[in-house]
C-alpha cells in the first residue's frame, strides 16, 4: 500500500492525545500504545519505521518540522532515512485503529458502572459522563458533571442571587455585609414597636415619632440625656441653666487665648459666674451664628449624601452590566466548544469517507485480486521485530453483489511457519449483501505468487504454489 500524506486532524484530535490506560478492563499489549505519548492509541497513525502515534502526538512532533524517531533510536534500532518522522510518509493504520476500538472499556470515573468497547466510549460516553469531575466556571472547585446544574443553581458559593428586599445582585458571602446597608431592609423602632420599617425611611420615622428617645440637642456641648422626642421641650425647660453653662463655658474656650488656663465655669455649682445683658446678648448672637454655620454645614452634608448615593447607584448598575457580560461571554464560549465538537465530528465523517472512496478505489468485483505489497523489506522487517506481525489487503468482492474478503499476510510467518515461511490468510468479511448469499461459503479459493516471465513487462501464465498458503 502507498503512504499517504498526514490528514489533518481535527479540532478534536488536537485536544486530546491517546486514551488514558485506565479505561481498559483488560490486560493491555505495547502494540496499542503510542510511542511519544505512551496512552493507548487514538486514531492511529504509522510512520515509515513502523512506530505507531496517535494523531495529536504526531502532529505535535511535526509542527516544528520532520523529526528523528525517538522510538527507534531508545529501541536502538535507529536507520538513516528511514526513523524519521515526515508527514508525507505516515498514513493512518486503520487495522490498529480497529483493533483499538473493539478493546473492551470501563469508565475511570468513581462511582460510574458503564462498559463497552474503547469506540463506544469515544462517541457516546467520553465527555458526558455525570461521574465526571469538572471545574465549577464560578468558584473555580470540582464537581461532578451531573450535579453541576444544581451546584450552579444552589451551592456555588459565587453564584448570584438577588436581596428579597431590594432585589440588588449579591454572591451568598457578599448578602449579610448588604443587609447592613441594603435601603429596603425592614428595621424595628425601639420607641413605639413598629416593625417592617424600611431603613430609608428610618430617619423620617424617627424623626416624626414621639416615642423615639434621641440624644438632647445640647449633646454636642456635653448633654448626656437621651429623650423621647415628644418630651423634649419639657428636658430644655428644666435643664436650661444647665445647658446655657454648658454653651457658655464651649463658646469662652473657644474664644480664649492660647495658654490661658483659667477657670472660666465652675459645673460644680451649676449657674453662671457673672452675667449681664449685654454679656447675654452677644452669646446669643455668637449663638444664632454658630447654628447659620450648623445649618449651612447640614445642607451641605444632605447634598454629599445625596451625591454619594448617585455614585453607589452608578457602581451598581456598571457592576450589574459587568456580571451580564460576563455571562453573555461564558455563553458565547460555551457556544464556540459545542462548534467545536461539532466539526470534530464533520471532520472524523469525512475521514471515514475518505477512506471508504480509497478502499473502492482499490477494489474488485470478479473475484481476481492481486495484491502488490510495496516496500516489502522494510515491512518484512517490522514482523520480524514483532511490530507489526500482519498485513491486511484491501477488500475486494466475488461480484458486484457477492462475497467481500481481503487478504491477511503474516511477512515472517505465523504459527509453525514463523521465521521460515510466508503465511497468508483468506479472511471473509461482512459485506453489505450477506442477506442475498448462500451460506456457509463454500467456494474455492486460489492463492499464488506471479512469477515474472523471461520478456520484461510481462507476466508468466502459470502461477507458483507459495511456500505456505493458509485459508480461514
Amino acid at each position: 500500500m502507498a503512504a499517504a500524506s498526514v490528514t489533518p486532524p481535527g479540532s478534536l484530535d488536537l485536544l486530546q492525545p491517546g486514551f488514558s490506560k485506565t479505561l481498559l478492563g483488560t490486560k493491555l499489549e505495547d502494540k496499542y500504545l503510542c510511542s511519544a505519548c505512551k496512552n493507548v492509541l487514538r486514531r492511529p497513525f504509522q510512520a515509515q519505521c513502523g512506530h505507531r502515534y496517535c494523531s495529536f502526538c504526531l502532529s505535535s512532533i511535526l509542527s516544528s518540522g520532520p523529526q528523528s524517531c525517538a522510538a527507534c533510536v531508545h529501541e536502538g534500532i535507529y536507520e538513516e532515512g528511514v526513523s524519521i518522522l515526515e508527514s508525507s510518509s505516515a498514513f493512518p493504520d486503520n487495522a490498529a485503529r480497529r483493533e483499538v476500538e473493539s478493546l473492551p472499556a470501563v469508565c475511570p470515573s468513581e462511582g460510574c458502572s458503564w462498559k463497552g468497547t474503547l469506540k463506544d466510549y469515544e462517541s457516546c460516553h467520553e465527555g458526558q459522563c455525570p461521574f465526571m469531575l469538572t471545574e465549577c466556571p464560578a468558584c473555580k472547585g470540582l464537581v461532578r458533571l451531573g450535579e453541576k446544574e444544581h451546584h450552579l443553581e444552589h451551592q456555588c458559593p459565587e453564584r448570584s442571587l438577588s436581596c428579597r428586599h431590594c432585589r440588588a445582585p449579591c454572591s451568598p458571602a457578599d448578602m449579610k455585609a448588604h443587609h447592613q446597608i441594603c435601603p429596603k431592609f425592614p428595621l424595628t423602632c425601639d420607641g413605639c414597636g413598629k416593625k417592617k420599617i424600611a431603613r430609608e425611611k428610618f430617619q423620617d420615622h424617627v424623626r416624626a415619632c414621639g416615642r423615639c428617645r434621641v440624644p438632647c440637642r445640647f449633646h454636642a456641648v456635653g448633654c448626656p440625656e437621651m429623650v423621647e422626642s415628644e418630651q423634649q421641650p419639657e428636658h430644655e425647660a428644666q435643664r436650661l441653666q444647665e445647658h446655657l453653662a454648658l454653651l457658655l463655658g464651649v463658646l469662652l474656650e473657644a474664644g480664649r487665648p492660647p495658654g490661658d488656663s483659667r477657670l472660666l465655669l465652675r459645673p460644680g455649682e451649676g449657674a453662671l459666674e457673672a452675667g449681664t445683658p449685654s454679656r447675654v446678648a452677644e452669646l446669643l448672637q455668637r449663638c444664632e451664628a454658630l447654628e447659620r454655620k450648623t445649618a449651612t454645614f447640614e445642607n451641605i452634608v444632605c447634598v454629599l449624601n445625596r451625591e454619594v448615593e448617585r455614585v453607589a447607584v452608578t457602581a451598581e448598575a456598571c457592576g450589574r452590566q459587568h456580571r451580564l457580560d460576563q455571562d453573555r461571554i461564558e455563553a458565547l464560549s460555551n457556544k464556540v466548544q459545542q462548534l467545536e465538537r461539532s466539526i470534530g465530528l464533520k471532520d472524523l465523517a469525512m475521514a471515514d469517507l475518505e477512506q471508504k472512496v480509497l478502499e473502492m478505489e482499490a477494489s474488485t468485483f470478479d473475484g481476481v485480486f492481486i495484491w502488490k505489497i510495496s516496500d516489502f523489506s522494510r515491512k518484512r522487517q517490522e514482523a520480524v521485530a514483532g511490530r507489526t506481525p500482519a498485513i491486511f489487503s484491501p477488500a475486494f468482492y466475488t461480484s458486484r453483489y457477492g462475497y467481500k474478503m481481503c487478504l491477511r499476510a503474516y511477512l515472517n510467518g505465523d504459527g509453525t511457519g514463523r521465521g521460515t515461511h510466508l503465511s497468508l490468510f483468506f479472511v471473509l468479511m461482512r459485506g453489505p449483501h450477506d442477506a442475498l448469499l448462500r451460506w456457509p461459503f463454500n467456494q474455492k479459493v486460489r492463492a499464488g505468487l506471479p512469477r515474472r516471465a523471461c520478456v520484461p513487462g510481462r507476466w508468466a501464465a502459470g502461477l507458483s504454489r507459495a511456500p505456505r498458503c493458509g485459508s480461514r
